[in-house]
């Protein structure tokens, strides 16, 4: 059954839609058309009145107004980022809230810039239809950011819900040399689940008393972050700009890596990711540095550092687990599931993957010893 929400959003959109037919009929085929349409005419013109008396004479005053509520929720967001610290709920609500005042603000001004220009009395429609086509990449950007509201929104609504609960959870941590898994006690509290807004609050106050400096709001952190995984997995092909927007998130990369397209990295926990020199990663690979666990009452959530190797290689559609380090020159075959280290100069595959031979280390003296030489700029091409 289809939810009333869906339903008037369907509406919407086809009143919409049709509102906007008729202008463009009204505008290119008025004189053509004949008596019968003047009635209709005569309504685009009231709806064309007040169209352009509200996104174009009052577009200064628009403007001003969102500068004002610029500064506010900015100071906001900010008074409530730096609260966290010390009141992890109250300062989350007062963040998230102004942080979903200033996407609103944005797609208000992606909105109110496109119907401005459509209200601009003296352009013929058109320039105004070219102009819209050129405009029309704004939709996926309108888009994008609205699915981010509503993400947020929920996550923001969530909190709120579970406020209460957050006092009540009880934790203990248990580590090894790499791995820290966070137990978690909900008997007292109405969470039947790790993956609630409460627990998440609580993994992020956590990671900071830890020593993750980058914990608070990771929630919002990491939801423009994956907008900058998207761009560098599926469009950008040059490593070396790759590489700098990976950087940009958090990931440690050495000089000449290659991570190839569609190489998915830990959205939540990037800064836990290192590319050692000389690296490089095949198409399709998973790096995840964190995992949630929810098995019946054992509810945790565990996380480790990646670390490649320099001069190691991992073939493509490979999934490397929270903790691991690939030793320096090992190759991971295609394919395989990396659960346990493995050690330097040496040939892993399979699921798990397990050993299959070793590597003749001398095999990279060479490269090894022209890199030594080119960080000391000492290195001169053989002569022919």
């Amino acid at each position: 059954m289809v939810s009333k929400k869906r339903i008037a959003a369907y509406i919407l959109l086809g009143t919409t839609s049709v509102f906007i037919v008729f202008l463009i009929i009204d505008a290119f085929f008025f004189e053509t058309i004949g008596v019968w349409w003047l009635g209709m005419h005569d309504m685009m013109v009231v709806f064309g009145d007040i169209f352009r008396f509200i996104f174009y004479y009052n577009l200064p005053t628009f403007f001003l107004w969102n500068l004002l509520f610029f500064a506010i929720f900015t100071g906001t967001y900010i008074v409530g980022y730096n609260a966290t610290k010390k009141n992890r709920v109250g300062g989350s609500i007062a963040s998230i809230f102004a942080a979903l005042a200033l996407v609103i603000q944005l797609e208000l001004m992606i909105l109110w810039g496109v119907l401005g220009m459509f209200a601009y009395p003296e352009w013929p429609m058109q320039w105004k239809l070219i102009l819209g086509i050129v405009s029309f990449p704004l939709l996926f950007v309108f888009v994008f950011f609205l699915n981010l509201l509503g993400d947020v929104f929920s996550f923001w609504t969530d909190i709120i819900k579970e406020r209460a609960d957050y006092r009540r959870l009880r934790y203990r941590i248990e580590s090894n040399d790499k791995i820290k898994v966070i137990h978690f006690d909900t008997k007292g509290t109405r969470l039947n689940t790790v993956w609630s807004a409460a627990i998440y609050l609580l993994i992020e106050d956590i990671l900071r008393k830890e020593g993750d400096s980058d914990a608070i709001s990771r929630f919002i952190r990491s939801a423009f972050t994956n907008l900058i995984f998207e761009l560098a997995t599926h469009f950008n092909i040059w490593h070396k700009f790759k590489n700098s927007l990976f950087r940009f998130v958090g990931l440690k990369i050495g000089r000449d890596v290659q991570i190839s397209q569609y190489t998915r990295v830990d959205g939540l926990l990037p800064n836990l990711i290192i590319f050692e020199d000389h690296t490089a990663v095949g198409v399709a690979c998973n790096l995840i540095t964190h995992t949630f666990i929810d098995r019946g009452e054992y509810r945790a959530f565990l996380y480790g550092p990646i670390t490649i190797g320099k001069y190691a290689r991992v073939g493509a559609n490979v999934t490397i687990t929270p903790g691991i380090t690939i030793g320096e020159g090992s190759v991971v075959a295609a394919g395989a599931l990396v659960n346990k280290d493995v050690p330097p100069y040496t040939l892993v595959g399979g699921v798990p993957a397990k050993f299959i031979k070793e590597i003749d280390p001398d095999a990279y003296k060479p490269r090894i010893e022209k890199d030594q030489l080119l960080r000391k700029k000492d290195y001169k091409p053989p002569e022919k």
